[in-house]
């Protein structure tokens, strides 16, 4: 009598266990359930791509896109083809974004836009962003508080953006500013901490 009850109880603890873990697997170890706003990447050419692919004069909406100036960041008001999914709108307001920066930078090319669950964006450029990027450490704050600003200004909900260089994460864009991590905390710092060399 006893051997049973003590294999009724294995037996209960074996259920509860394999219950546990299949919880686990579903909500923790699983990878994300594709939603109604999917992960779009763009290869080379993203921008005439998206050109290309835009629709009609309808979906045409006001941005503000942020650009480094000497002094911080200046704003300029533009109209772009929109997008309701906010991965497309993403990429949108990022090859407008590119196609106003000084010459050298100009030539990077968007790669692709991907969103995670924690609505944080990472956008993949090419290595002309990096390779062709001379300044100080506060040019080099400015540059990443615009594309920061751009992104953030124009997509409802978005929480951080991550640069990204040819799929891969460095160390820095310019030397002077660490681009391992999300921007959001790099760009609240004090613009002249960082022009002074604070970072």
């Amino acid at each position: 009598m006893k051997d049973k009850k003590y294999i009724l109880v294995a037996l209960a603890a074996l259920l509860i266990a394999g219950a546990a873990g299949w919880l686990i697997a579903q909500y923790y170890l699983s990878p994300p359930v594709q939603t109604g706003q999917p992960l779009i990447e763009m290869k080379e050419g993203a921008q005439e791509s998206y050109k290309a692919s835009s629709g009609s004069d309808d979906d045409i909406v006001p941005v503000k896109i942020f650009y480094p100036s000497e002094n911080g960041t200046s704003v300029q008001e533009k109209k772009i083809h929109g997008s309701p999914l906010p991965v497309k709108m993403a990429e949108a307001v990022v090859a407008e974004y590119l196609k106003g920066l000084k010459e050298g930078l100009r030539d990077t090319k968007l790669l692709g836009v991907y969103r995670d669950r924690g609505n944080i964006f990472y956008i993949d450029l090419s290595d002309e962003f990096r390779r062709n990027f001379s300044g100080d450490a506060g040019q080099e704050f400015y540059l990443l508080k615009s594309l920061f600003e751009t992104v953030t200004a124009n997509i409802a909900g978005t929480e951080d953006v991550k640069v990204l260089i040819e799929g891969k994460e460095i160390e820095s864009i310019g030397g002077h500013i660490s681009s391992f991590y999300p921007l959001k905390e790099t760009v609240k710092e004090d613009s002249q901490q960082t022009a002074a060399g604070g970072r």
